[in-house]
């Protein structure tokens, strides 16, 4: 697909069949955990059905049945599926290795998928480049550089991909193309998602491996998980945290190292020490967890503030916390990076300040999103956006807190949040990519229309929290 020069991820235009399902079907769905040639025919009733509260239960069956499962129309290769539940908006030929794609497969997972998610992970394996980064986009091989494409670099990050051969598959994916992988930003200050898609490779690993407890497809694989995460190491700066603007914000770019990275970072380090233990190598696992502790370390040292973590370090302005609490907090919580001395600190301010929850969406990037300064602004004229289009309530921000609450067993919040979730959606099934809050405290449902990210992480939170939301205590 050609892409021409205004072309915006927020403007992305494409469509895709997507197949009917009936209820009927998905109801005889069921888990298949192991490795598989191909996918399980049929998801246990109990794991929507066994959900206790009618309005969560309800969110559950919107996000699998109208979100997830459709997205999977495995089209353009075994193991696609689109980031918007009918191919629109980012694309029906695209795929997204940073943060979209991982926030789904999880539930892909749960929901008996694993062929499709292995696939899935050879696509994108075979995209890596020979230093080990990641793409966090990948578009179709004569994809041209220009507007908010301007980092593809021809033919220097196209790839050749020859699908597995799967029975039941359009024919169109058994076909062998031409791809080509984006691992630069539009935006030259600060250069966001620098670290967004090496992390999440490494966590889908991860989640596979969990799945499956198939070591040899671990052992196969270990090297290229490695890798990414080495890539990760070159990022590094004097100070020792990761560069690069941002894990998963663009705009305004957070110029310098961002917190939520760090934490994300360490995540991966530790998830990659546990790879390598499953697989007898206690060498390198230790090498990975002294990584983890190390920039762990680093990042309380730069980011912790008495009683809250700041934002991000700015290469000349320092730590920047002038945008009152951030998801960096509940990063550093979720991720175990608070210590129990600052958890006695932060973990009453973050639960009791109603800003996170503006607008009844759970969850606000900042608690002051107007008191951004013009020189935190970064405009383009290949890519035109709203310079603050992040600064608002995003899945990817819930999921942080979700996680957090879950550490801290405030089993009370989350599920208010998760009723939250599910009450933007209950109109017609869907939900929006991002909730902005306007100055005279209403929001406005803005971005992408049919975006799968809060119905994967609602997936994501009630599929890791059973023992909450099945039981009689919900």
């Amino acid at each position: 697909m050609n892409t021409h020069s205004r072309f915006t991820r927020r403007r992305f235009l494409g469509q895709s069949a997507v197949t009917g399902i009936g209820l009927g079907y998905l109801a005889r769905l069921q888990l298949a955990p192991a490795i598989c040639a191909e996918e399980a025919p049929s998801v246990e009733p109990d794991l929507i059905r066994g959900i206790v509260d009618p309005e969560i239960r309800a969110g559950l069956q919107a996000a699998v049945f109208k979100n997830l499962i459709p997205a999977a129309t495995e089209r353009v290769y075994p193991g696609h599926f689109t980031i918007n539940a009918d191919g629109g908006g980012y694309g029906s030929e695209t795929t997204w290795p940073g943060l979209d794609s991982w926030q789904m497969i999880g539930p892909y997972l749960q929901l008996g998928r694993t062929r499709l998610v292995l696939d899935y992970f050879e696509f994108v394996r075979a995209s890596q480049r020979a230093d080990g980064n990641i793409p966090f986009a990948i578009f179709t091989g004569e994809t041209q550089p220009g507007g908010c494409l301007r980092g593809l670099k021809h033919p220097d990050d196209v790839f050749t991909y020859r699908p597995p051969k799967r029975d039941g598959l359009a024919a169109s994916s058994q076909e062998t193309r031409q791809w080509i992988g984006l691992f630069e930003h539009w935006q030259t200050k600060g250069f966001p998602l620098g670290a967004l898609a090496p992390v999440c490779y490494v966590l889908t690993a991860a989640e596979i491996f969990d799945a499956s407890r198939s070591r040899a497809w671990l052992q196969e694989r270990l090297g290229s998980v490695e890798a990414a995460a080495k890539f990760l190491l070159t990022l590094r700066t004097d100070s020792g945290l990761i560069g690069g603007s941002g894990f998963y914000i663009e705009a305004p770019p957070r110029e310098g190292c961002d917190g939520v990275a760090q934490c994300y970072a360490v995540h991966a380090f530790r998830q990659l020490a546990r790879l390598c233990q499953a697989v007898d190598e206690p060498v390198r696992g230790v090498e990975w967890t002294g990584h983890a502790a190390g920039l762990a370390k680093r990042f309380n040292e730069f980011f912790w503030r008495d009683d809250h973590f700041g934002e991000y370090l700015h290469p000349e302005r320092g730590l920047v916390d002038a945008h009152g609490l951030s998801d960096v907090n509940w990063a550093a919580v979720a991720f175990g990076l608070a210590d129990n001395r600052q958890l006695d600190r932060v973990w009453p301010r973050l639960v009791g300040e109603p800003a996170f929850w503006a607008g009844d969406m759970p969850t606000q990037l900042v608690t002051r999103p107007f008191a951004y300064e013009p020189w935190e602004f970064r405009r383009s004229q290949d890519c035109p956006a709203d310079p603050l289009n992040d600064v608002a309530a995003m899945g990817r921000v819930w999921y942080v807190e979700a996680m957090a609450c879950r550490r801290m067993k405030a089993h009370t919040r989350l599920v208010e949040s998760v009723r939250k979730v599910c009450r933007a959606a209950q109109n017609e099934g869907y939900w929006r990519e991002r909730y902005h809050l306007k100055p005279d405290g209403s929001f406005s449902a803005d971005g992408s229309q049919k975006y799968c990210e809060y119905a994967a992480v609602l997936a994501r939170v009630v599929f890791a929290n059973r023992e909450i939301f099945y039981g009689a205590n919900v």
